[in-house]
């Protein structure tokens, strides 16, 4: 059997109160949990790159009409979720789940997953989620993802549509309950309020790997993170924690945030934004000051977005340093920092090891007490 690897899950979900779109809602936990959900399949052993689709269909109680739904969920290793037939984001990193807030109709509503595992064998494909939906009178509901979803691979065209009959689809295979092996040690509920964004899943990243001296050439590298959200997030907040082995200066869609000089204490940040983003850039120029010793850049980001129509909960995504990131060895090219500069032909950073590995070990972490506005 392989064994996954260890997931991340944030339940931090806003449930039962308005809030106006923006840091204020950040202010609220609550409850939502995977806890009582199970991973399912549409078999239990899953084949590699094969597609699967999962549906839940529902209907609300007689005198009922539903309103919204808060969702979050988490697969190995990717998934595609769609509600009602439209796309509403994907996830493609299993350290971590996702947060998502959408608008129900009234009667009749349809989840449904297209999920895919990049490993073949036994308990190497799963999906995970909870689901709660409020109603119009302001009661909720809460569904799991269990064997009253129906599942089938490969899903045919329209499967993740309303008029789609999954009647013949079997009900989909349980494959392990939530935090039990082979995915145990997953849960991680953190408070929004003050943010705790953890580096446990970010890497040690720089513009090439360490060579066998242990060292690297001393100079200033520029490091890059684009990010798109998924259709009618907006982007409210963000929460990012961030080193470098020496020095660092972090840039957020081209405004300086902020700077530190001391590799073993990282910084916290809190950013917000002055109007909503349609991409977030990250953009770092880093310096290794010391002949012949490591350097790295770590870094860690909690985005928190307010779903377009919805202002009752936050949707959210994490971002760390890995070989999304990009960089460039040579001279430092003017404007780097900005969101709009193209860095198509940089390459990706080289990963230098997970957070927590030496020389580094655990860092220090000191939040700088006034916000950013970008």
């Amino acid at each position: 059997m392989v064994r996954l690897y260890l997931y991340s899950v944030i339940s931090l979900l806003v449930a039962g109160a308005v809030f106006p779109i923006g840091l204020a809602a950040q202010n609220v936990t609550s409850a939502l949990s995977l806890s009582s959900s199970k991973w399912i399949w549409n078999s239990a052993t899953a084949t590699a790159s094969a597609q699967v689709g999962l549906r839940k269909v529902l209907t609300p109680p007689l005198g009922k009409s539903l309103m919204a739904a808060e969702i979050i969920i988490s697969s190995d290793i990717n998934f595609q979720l769609y509600v009602n037939g439209d796309y509403v984001g994907t996830g493609d990193r299993p350290s971590f789940g996702h947060r998502f807030c959408v608008d129900l109709l009234p009667s009749y509503n349809v989840f449904a997953v297209n999920a895919s595992t990049t490993v073949s064998g036994a308990d190497d494909g799963g999906l995970v989620a909870t689901i709660l939906v409020t109603y119009t009178d302001g009661t909720t509901d809460t569904l799991v993802t269990d064997s009253s979803w129906r599942a089938k691979g490969p899903p045919p065209p329209g499967w993740e549509t309303l008029c789609f009959d999954d009647t013949t689809w079997p009900a989909a295979t349980v494959v392990g309950s939530y935090g039990v092996s082979p995915w145990q040690n997953v849960v991680v509920a953190l408070p929004l309020d003050p943010p705790v964004v953890a580096l446990t899943n970010a890497a040690w990243v720089w513009t090439s790997p360490v060579p066998a001296s242990g060292g690297v050439p001393v100079g200033p590298r520029a490091f890059r993170r684009t990010f798109t959200p998924d259709p009618n997030q907006i982007p409210a907040s963000a929460t990012i924690i961030i080193s470098a082995d020496n020095e660092y200066n972090l840039y957020v869609n081209g405004v300086s945030v902020g700077n530190g000089t001391n590799w073993a204490v990282a910084q916290r940040y809190t950013i917000n934004f002055a109007s909503p983003p349609s991409t977030l850039v990250l953009a770092v120029l880093a310096t290794n000051l010391d002949a012949g010793s490591p350097a790295g850049l770590l870094v860690s980001m909690e985005v928190n977005m307010a779903p377009r129509g919805r202002n009752n909960c936050i949707a959210g995504v994490f971002l760390t340093t890995d070989g999304l990131w990009k960089s460039t060895a040579g001279a430092i090219p003017a404007g780097f920092q900005q969101p709009d500069y193209d860095d198509s032909t940089w390459p990706a950073v080289a990963s230098q090891g997970a957070y927590g590995i030496a020389p580094w070990a655990q860092l220090t972490v000191t939040p700088v007490p006034t916000p950013v506005t970008v």
